[in-house]
């Protein structure tokens, strides 16, 4: 995934959502009330481990090609 020690950052930000993600599942699944502010840390989580992943499959974390890139207007979809 990331192999450069500097940007381990990134993969534990997406640990710390997907723990979250499991917390606010299993509250949902008791049966608990979910605030808005549980719901928008939902879509917060949902909304990073989704960029990380298409960062990830597309290379744009790999540092030869941002630095490629860095003149090139890309938008991501």
């Amino acid at each position: 995934m990331h192999t450069n020690p500097r940007d381990n950052w990134l993969q534990e930000v997406g640990d710390f959502c997907v723990a979250t993600l499991e917390d606010l599942n299993d509250k949902a699944q008791e049966g608990e009330y979910v605030s808005p502010t549980d719901q928008t840390m939902t879509d917060l989580c949902m909304g990073y481990l989704f960029l990380l992943s298409v960062c990830n499959t597309e290379g744009l974390l790999d540092p030869s090609k941002i630095q490629n890139s860095i003149d090139k207007n890309i938008t991501i979809h």
